[in-house]
């Protein structure tokens, strides 16, 4: 009974072996030096600044792996350097304004209000940078803080010293403290439970393999729902069903894992380790692995269709025929009506198959993985698996590769011809008419339709897909392992950075053929105030007033409000009454907190209030069961303070969100343990010699915890005033933001696509082709608008802890918004995609238009696309209504085809798949339009009211991806299906 009751509690716990391990490795650094205080050496050289130790250890990010780990900490380092020389310079300019405003007969070392004032306005000046470089660049937010926490340890005291010696001692005590406790903290990640980004990539990897299985089985329910019809029995009228949410979350699983396998694999080249791949073997594997995306990303499309199908305007639909073929009698229609369920029942049994597949093939790679983790140095491992004994076509077999490439070749599979179920499928498939005198019943046969040929299409090109990794996997897995050195420590590395940057300024050349160009516009805006410079001086004069833009962008007003929020309570410390105050309190703790808890907009920051409020009241808690539960004993107190940094540890490792609330928590439990620790080692008079207040535990508990929430509240409130900057402004700005990366991805996808039509792509190795170039283009852009949209994301979560004042915020616009933003991406994603899996181009232009010359005319993209989300940017980051005349977008039918097509039966499914995409696109962008017209209104004139009233009635109407173009194609292939 006790078994299943502590399985139930370590799986709601998420308590796996990978946790454990990185609980305990991030809550020794800090436990140690807190134990290091009760050394005799260490107290005596560190005196009073010793608890600053296990706070520089707790920075170190133990949990990083290698690569990721000296990565941070070189740039740590490098923050503790720069505040070290600021605060040596801060006390000689102290010390120089002491000489200079002393008599002859004057006290040195008596208060000097110039000395501390050139200090103040130093330090204030330190912080503003500080601020503003967590602001402008995120990554450096912990280092730039903990630096700052050394800097403010610092600059206060040595403002009150009259010598240069007494200062550099002073400055570089506490220089050292924050350099042994980063090397311990440092040593005990490389060495305890050590991580490679290797192993983290394997990992991630596994995962991103795990999540196409599920993909793979959540879509076969959604085909299932959509077969039998489960969806539309519905009657709440509602579309979120279980398979539906399922497909969904699984996407999101494989993008966010291999988003993470990618950072991984950039930080691998800095890591020295013992593997099978090297590092331009891992990039490719990497490489593989995201073109899974966009296939897979097409499968939402089924999850798009089942919860757009409650909406007629979104319905998928066939024209009825017009051919002039006589109407079909009830026999006939009844034996259609067999031949469609008997071809349906196929084409789900075959959509199955290659499902189960695709997911046997993820399990062979990650077969695959775990063995070559295993091999030894002469590339032979010590145990066989049973598949590899047999020889089995399983996976993990040595003959399973031939065995999947059976089902996804060219030319058919093993049981049932993807031929034969695409040109039964269309002999049979329903007849539909009309969008508007279509009943529901007619609707959902559309929509099974387009679902399971959608499916077919995207499922084969996923399984080739996946076959590249298969036999990439395959070639490598018997290989031994090697040593394997960072690549900055080869001399190519760096000739390989020379070379591309001499390269780079004439890569534009080509022999012959059209020029694929991006106008450097679209790299680098222009400046509408000043023309680009035309000598050295309008240069020099162009880095100058960068300056001024520096000081101009919302980074440095955050700086200056945080700037402004330290120095409310770093003044006592500078002031003649209050100076001693300041130092026997131990006032800067709360300016630890204030640089650990300040956030830039109000939403977030009443949030995080909020729960670093709790996460310190619980340290004090727990100080008190501390100190108290072992009578006051130090080797008591010094496990159970242990225990009480692993809880802080674990929620680290589990909620790593909320990292900000539980690092202050565990400064606040170090303040209140460690100082503690430490006053009983040094002695209570020593401690009231330096100036600092000493009270007994039970009453300096809560008043730390009062000086730390006094520091957090005092931030919150420097977010909030003079004014806040609002999760709604936020969120508007970012969606803009989105929306304008959104047309430019949009604009290079389109590039890209006619390039490729045109043949005239290049050689995606070749870096002066206009593949290379489209393709860097295309990762950069799309990099930018995920992290553009994740950002917009969080603001949006964080709109419940915003007070709202006024009328409410259109929360549910702004969430619709973002899903269509979301998605959005993937269509263009799938678009590139299949424009570079088809095999035949003239095929998919021939679908659009032709010339007279040959040369197809490419339509594939619609027009005033990227123009319409340029304008729904516009009217939505300058907060202007949009401008009249936006009339809903539209699309075209598919041309109708010639006989010599038939033979493309794929490659029409590809181009119908790539319509409909299309279709789907302009829908959400119309749908974008009125969202944004009910976010920030239309300018409307009377008379181009009357003149679209005039005109509705003469508008052509909108058509549906399949119509009567398709219908045309399909009768073809019926026609020559019969012939057969």
């Amino acid at each position: 009974m006790v078994k299943p009751q502590a399985r139930a509690l370590l799986s709601w716990l998420q308590l796996d072996w990978h946790t454990v391990k990185l609980t305990v490795k991030t809550s020794i650094p800090p436990a140690v030096l807190v134990c290091a205080i009760q050394s005799d050496t260490w107290i005596a050289y560190f005196g009073t600044n010793a608890y600053l130790a296990p706070i520089a250890a707790a920075s170190v990010m133990a949990g990083f792996p290698q690569g990721m780990l000296l990565d941070f900490n070189a740039k740590q380092t490098l923050g503790y350097a720069v505040a070290y020389c600021w605060a040596l310079l801060a006390g000689w300019c102290g010390l120089q304004a002491r000489k200079h405003t002393t008599g002859p007969s004057g006290d040195l070392a008596a208060y000097n209000s110039s000395a501390e004032a050139v200090v103040a306005v130093l330090l204030t000046f330190g912080m503003w940078v500080t601020f503003t470089v967590k602001s402008a660049f995120p990554s450096w937010n912990i280092q730039a803080s903990v630096a700052a926490i050394l800097a403010i340890a610092m600059i206060p005291a040595i403002a009150r010293l009259s010598t240069m010696e007494s200062i550099t001692k002073a400055a570089t005590n506490a220089f050292v403290v924050f350099l042994a406790g980063q090397a311990i903290g440092l040593a005990n990640a490389l060495l305890i439970f050590p991580q490679t980004c290797r192993g983290l990539f394997n990992r991630a990897t596994m995962a991103c393999l795990d999540a196409v299985s599920a993909i793979m089985s959540a879509h076969e329910m959604c085909i299932r729902d959509v077969v039998s019809g489960t969806l539309f029995s519905s009657s709440s009228g509602t579309t979120d069903t279980k398979s539906v949410e399922e497909l969904e979350a699984a996407l999101q699983q494989l993008g966010n894992e291999v988003a993470r396998a990618n950072g991984y694999v950039d930080h691998a080249a800095r890591e020295m380790s013992w593997g099978a791949y090297t590092q331009s073997e891992l990039d490719t594997v990497c490489t593989l692995l995201v073109q899974l995306v966009p296939p897979v990303s097409g499968l939402s499309l089924v999850a798009d269709m089942m919860q757009r199908e409650t909406d007629p305007s979104s319905i998928i639909g066939h024209q009825e025929q017009v051919d002039g073929k006589l109407e079909a009698t009830e026999d006939q229609k009844k034996q259609r009506q067999n031949d469609w369920h008997k071809t349906e029942s196929d084409m789900q049994e075959q959509l199955r198959q290659m499902s189960d597949m695709i997911s046997s093939g993820a399990q062979h790679a990650k077969l695959r993985l775990r063995h070559s983790q295993k091999r030894n140095r002469a590339g032979v491992r010590s145990e066989v698996t049973d598949q590899e004994s047999q020889g089995a076509v399983n996976p993990g077999g040595s003959r399973f590769i031939e065995y999947y490439r059976e089902m996804f070749k060219e030319g058919g599979d093993q049981s049932l011809s993807r031929l034969q179920v695409l040109r039964r499928y269309v002999q049979h498939r329903p007849q539909v008419g009309t969008i508007g005198n279509t009943s529901s019943a007619k609707h959902a046969d559309t929509l099974r339709y387009f679902a399971l040929l959608h499916s077919q299409t995207i499922l084969v090109a996923l399984g080739r897909k996946l076959l590249r990794l298969l036999i990439y996997l395959d070639d490598r897995h018997a290989r031994p392992k090697q040593l394997i050195a960072p690549n900055f420590l080869f001399p190519r590395y760096w000739t390989s950075l020379w070379h591309s940057k001499l390269f780079s300024r004439d890569i534009r050349k080509r022999d012959g053929g059209p020029r694929v160009e991006l106008d450097p516009v679209f790299h680098k805006p222009r400046n509408p105030d000043h023309l680009p410079a035309a000598n050295t001086v309008e240069a020099v004069g162009d880095c100058i007033r960068k300056i001024s833009v520096v000081l101009r962008t919302e980074h440095a007003a955050y700086g200056l409000r945080g700037a402004c929020a330290v120095m409310t309570i770093a003044i006592v410390g500078f002031l003649h009454d209050s100076q001693d105050f300041y130092f026997a309190q131990r006032l800067l703790w709360a300016l630890f907190a204030i640089l650990l808890s300040m956030g830039r907009t109000s939403g977030s920051s009443t949030f995080l209030l909020i729960g670093r409020l709790l996460g310190t009241t619980a340290s004090m808690v727990a100080s008190y069961v501390i100190w108290y539960i072992v009578d006051q004993r130090t080797p008591g107190v010094l496990v159970f303070t242990w225990l009480w940094f692993m809880v802080i540890s674990f929620l680290t490792v589990r909620f790593p969100a909320l990292f900000s609330i539980w690092f202050v928590a565990l400064i606040a439990a170090i303040v209140m343990i460690g100082i503690e620790l430490q006053t009983a080692q040094i002695g209570e008079e020593v401690v009231e010699k330096s100036g600092q207040a000493v009270y007994p535990p039970y009453i300096i508990f809560p008043y730390r915890l009062a000086v730390v929430s006094l520091g957090v509240i005092t931030g919150y409130i420097w977010t909030v005033f003079p004014y806040p900057v609002s999760e709604h402004s936020e969120l508007r700005e970012s969606t803009a933001q989105v929306l304008y990366e959104l047309s430019r991805y949009y604009m290079c996808i389109q590039q890209t696509v006619f390039a490729r039509l045109h043949r005239d792509i290049g050689d995606a190795d070749d870096a002066s082709s206009p593949s290379s170039r489209l393709q860097t283009a295309l990762r950069r852009l799309f990099l930018k608008y995920r992290g553009l949209s994740a950002d917009a994301k969080r603001s949006f979560q964080f709109l419940n802890w915003e007070f709202s004042l006024g009328g409410q915020f259109p929360k549910k616009a702004y969430g619709e918004i973002l899903s269509i933003l979301d998605r959005s991406g993937s269509y263009m994603a799938l678009t590139s995609y299949l424009s570079k899996e088809s095999k035949s181009p003239d095929v998919i232009a021939a679908c659009w238009a032709e010339s007279g010359t040959g040369i197809p005319h490419i339509d594939l993209t619609p027009h005033g696309i990227a123009s319409r989300i340029i304008i729904l940017h516009s009217a939505l980051g300058g907060g202007h209504p949009l401008p009249p005349g936006l009339h809903r977008l539209g699309m075209g039918h598919l041309p109708q085809n010639s006989r010599d097509l038939t033979s493309k039966d794929y490659e029409f499914a590809i181009a119908a798949l790539i319509h409909n995409v299309h279709w789907y696109f302009i829908h959400d962008v119309n749908r974008l339009t009125e969202l944004v017209r009910e976010v920030v209104g239309e300018l409307r004139f009377s008379f181009i009211d009357e003149l679209e009233s005039s005109t509705t009635n003469s508008n052509i109407e909108l058509t549906t991806p399949a119509s009567a173009s398709e219908a045309t194609h399909l009768d073809t292939l019926d026609t020559a299906t019969v012939q057969e």
